[in-house]
C-alpha cells in the first residue's frame, strides 16, 4: 500500500485548523478579524434590511395616514424611512467587497509561507524519507493540496462566518416577530443541522480517501513517465495501464461517494425548505386573523420572507463547509509532512576560511564552534566496526573496517547488494550508522556539521542530475561563485570542453529535463567537470566512467589523474580495468570485507578478485 494512504489517516479537525490559522500573525490576524467583523456587518445589513422592509410601508400606512397624516407628510417619513434602507444595504455591499478582497491577499500570503514551509522541510528532510515515498506523492503536497486550500481560504472562510451570520440573526429576527411562530422554523433549522453534521462527516472520510487516490494516481504517473523507456523496452505497456487504472479507480470510487453526500444536501434543504414554508405560511394565517402577531401585516410579511429565505444560509454553510472539510484533508498531510522528523544535524565542526591558497586545503580548515583553534584540513577517511542495516535485523554492512588517506586510492568491488554504494551513502551522512565509527580527519562525523562535510567531499555519481538552465551553470553549481575562466579550465582538464562548444550556443545552452538533450556520456562528463571546479580532498567515484565510451575514457583517464592528484580517493568500480591502479582493492560479500590489497596482490592469492577478474564470477 501506498505510504500516501497511511498517512492520509485524519488527525484533530480543529487542532488542523487552528494550526492552519496560526499563519495569521500581525497584521495578518488584524485583517482576519477585520475580516469576520465586515462579514458579520454584510449579513446584519442584509437581515436589517429585510425586517425593516417588510413592516415600514404597511406601519407608515397605518400609523401615519390612518391617523390622519397628510399624504405629503407620510410620504416624507417614508422617504426617510426608505433613505435609511438604502444606507443600510450601501454598506452591507461595501463591507462584502472589501472582505472578499482582503481574504484573497490574506490567502496568497498564507501559502506563500506554506509552500516556502514545505520546500525548506524538504531541504531538511534525510534521504532516508525519499527512500521511502514517491516524487509523485511529494509533489501533491505543492499542488492539489495547496489548491484545496486555495478555493476554501478564498472563497470558504468568509461565507461560512457570513453564512452562521445570516443562521443566527435570521432566528432572532423571527423571534423578534413572533416566538410561537419561530418554534416552527428552529424545529426545521434542528432537522437541517442534524442532517449537516451526519453529512459533512460521511463526506470528509470520501474526501480523505480521494486526496489519498489522487497522490497514488500522481505517483503512479510519474513513475511511469520517468521509466517509460524501460516499459516499452519490456512491453509491459498494459501491466503499466492495469496499475494506474487500479489507482484510477480508486481515485474515482472515493470522488464520486465524495461528490455523492455533497450533493445530497442542496434537494434535502430545498424540500425542508418549501415544507417549512408551507407549515409557517398557514400557521401564519392563523396567528394573524387571532391578532397573535404584533407588528399586524408587516410583521407576517417579514417573517415570510426570512422563512422563506431561510434556507439559503443553510446551502451555502453546507456546501462551503464541504469546501473547507476538502481543504482539511490537504492540510492534514501537508502537516503531517511538515511534522516528519528532519536530518539530525548536531555538527559542532565546520570549515572556516584561513587562507587564499590556490588548494582547497589551503583555503579552508576544521573550527569548533566557540573555539578559535583549527584543524587542518587533510582528508583522511577512517571506518571502524561499522555496522548499518536500512531495515532493523537485516544488517547491510558487517564490520566494516578501512583507513583512506591523501594519496591513496581505495575501489570497492562486489555483487550488486555487497554494500559498495551504501558505503559512500554512510560517509555522505545520508544515513545514520548502527554501530562503529566513521572519522574525516580525526573527527567523528556526526559531530561535523553536515554542510561542512558536504562540502568538504566532491562526489561523481554513476547518474548525474543536471537542473533546468545553461550548461556553465550547471557546471558551477557545485561552487556558485566560479568565474567563467575557471568553468573553461575544469572543461578542459575533464574534456568535455570539446563536446560543449559543439553545442548550439556553446556554454550558455540551455538544458531541459534533466540534460534530456545530451547524450549519457556527455552527462557524465558535465558530471566530472563539477567535480574539477572544486576540488576538496576527498573525492568518491561511483563509476564515474560507466556511461562513456571507452575511446572517450581514455581521454578523459588523464584528467581523471590529475583530478585524483594527492586526494583521497573512494572508488565504486563496476569494471575492474578502471581500478587497476588501485593502491587498495576491497572485495566486498554479504557486507563484509573479505579480501584486500592491491591488483596484483589480489591475483596472486587467486580468491574472490581474482574470480571476479578470470570471470569465473561475476561482478553485477
Amino acid at each position: 500500500m501506498p505510504a500516501s494512504l497511511n498517512r492520509a489517516r485524519p488527525k484533530n479537525f480543529f487542532g488542523t485548523m487552528r494550526r492552519l490559522f496560526s499563519y495569521f500573525t500581525g497584521k495578518s490576524l488584524f485583517l482576519l478579524v477585520l475580516v469576520v467583523f465586515l462579514a458579520i456587518y454584510s449579513s446584519v445589513a442584509n437581515i436589517l434590511g429585510t425586517y425593516l422592509s417588510g413592516t415600514v410601508v404597511i406601519h407608515t400606512l397605518e400609523t401615519n395616514l390612518a391617523n390622519g397624516t397628510p399624504l405629503e407628510e407620510g410620504l416624507r417619513i417614508l422617504s426617510g424611512q426608505v433613505l435609511v434602507l438604502v444606507f443600510i444595504y450601501l454598506f452591507g455591499v461595501i463591507s462584502n467587497v472589501l472582505y472578499s478582497q482582503i481574504m484573497v491577499r490574506l490567502t496568497q500570503k498564507v501559502l506563500y509561507l506554506i509552500r516556502r514551509d514545505l520546500m525548506a522541510k524538504m531541504q531538511k528532510l534525510p534521504i532516508a524519507y525519499f527512500d521511502k515515498h514517491t516524487h509523485g506523492e511529494i509533489m501533491t503536497y505543492f499542488t492539489n493540496d495547496i489548491d484545496s486550500l486555495v478555493q476554501a481560504m478564498n472563497d470558504s472562510f468568509a461565507n461560512i462566518v457570513l453564512s452562521l451570520s445570516n443562521i443566527v440573526g435570521t432566528i432572532v429576527s423571527l423571534f423578534l416577530i413572533n416566538v410561537y411562530l419561530s418554534l416552527i422554523v428552529l424545529f426545521f433549522i434542528a432537522v437541517m443541522f442534524f442532517f449537516m453534521f451526519f453529512n459533512s462527516h460521511k463526506a470528509r472520510k470520501y474526501f480523505r480517501a480521494q486526496q489519498a487516490g489522487l497522490s497514488e494516481v500522481n505517483s503512479s504517473v510519474e513513475e511511469d513517465i520517468l521509466g517509460v523507456k524501460v516499459i516499452k523496452a519490456f512491453s509491459h505497456e498494459e501491466e503499466s495501464y492495469s496499475r494506474f487504472l487500479r489507482g484510477n479507480t480508486n481515485w474515482r470510487n472515493a470522488s464520486e461517494n465524495a461528490f455523492f453526500f455533497t450533493q445530497l444536501t442542496i434537494p434535502v434543504f430545498v424540500s425542508l425548505s418549501y415544507l417549512n414554508f408551507s407549515v409557517s405560511a398557514v400557521v401564519g394565517v392563523v396567528f394573524l386573523c387571532n391578532n397573535m402577531i404584533a407588528t399586524g401585516l408587516g410583521g407576517l410579511s417579514s417573517y415570510l420572507v426570512f422563512v422563506r429565505t431561510s434556507c439559503q444560509p443553510f446551502n451555502f454553510f453546507t456546501q462551503h463547509l464541504n469546501s473547507i472539510l476538502a481543504a482539511s484533508a490537504g492540510a492534514e498531510r501537508i502537516f503531517a509532512f511538515l511534522d516528519e522528523k528532519e536530518e539530525e544535524d548536531r555538527g559542532e565542526y565546520v570549515l572556516v576560511p584561513v587562507g587564499k591558497g590556490s588548494s582547497f586545503e589551503e583555503r579552508y580548515a576544521w573550527e569548533k564552534k566557540g573555539s578559535d583553534k583549527t584543524i587542518p584540513l587533510v582528508g583522511k577517511i577512517v571506518f571502524k566496526d561499522v555496522f548499518f542495516s536500512y531495515v532493523p535485523g537485516k544488517p547491510v554492512l558487517k564490520g566494516i573496517s578501512f583507513v583512506a588517506t591523501p594519496g591513496k586510492k581505495i575501489a570497492f568491488v562486489g555483487s550488486t547488494g555487497a554494500g559498495k554504494t551504501t558505503i559512500i551513502s554512510l560517509l555522505a551522512r545520508f544515513y545514520p550508522i548502527d554501530s562503529g565509527l566513521i572519522t574525516y580527519d580525526g573527527i567523528d562525523i556526526t559531530h561535523i556539521q553536515l554542510e561542512s562535510l558536504r562540502r568538504a567531499i566532491s562526489m561523481v555519481t554513476q547518474d548525474t542530475h543536471l537542473f533546468t538552465g545553461s550548461v556553465k551553470d550547471n557546471i558551477r553549481y557545485v561552487r556558485l561563485h566560479s568565474t567563467d575562466e575557471e568553468v573553461y579550465k575544469a572543461s578542459i582538464q575533464s574534456h568535455a570542453d570539446s563536446f560543449i562548444r559543439r553545442l548550439p550556443e556553446k556554454y550558455d545552452t540551455i538544458l531541459h529535463d534533466d540534460g534530456g538533450n545530451l547524450s549519457e556520456g556527455e552527462r557524465q562528463l558535465l558530471g566530472l567537470t563539477r567535480a574539477s571546479l572544486n576540488k576538496p580532498p576527498v573525492l568518491i567515484l561511483d563509476e564515474a566512467t560507466s556511461n562513456i565510451d571507452t575511446r572517450s575514457e581514455k581521454l578523459i583517464h588523464d584528467g581523471l589523474s590529475q583530478l585524483m592528484k594527492e586526494r583521497t580517493v573512494l572508488v565504486i568500480a563496476h569494471r575492474l580495468s578502471t581500478i587497476r591502479d588501485a593502491d587498495e582493492i576491497c572485495v566486498l560479500d554479504d557486507g563484509r570485507i573479505i579480501e584486500r590489497g592491491n591488483q596484483d596482490e589480489l591475483l596472486k592469492k587467486k580468491g574472490a578478485y581474482y574470480d571476479l577478474y578470470t570471470g569465473r564470477r561475476e561482478l553485477a
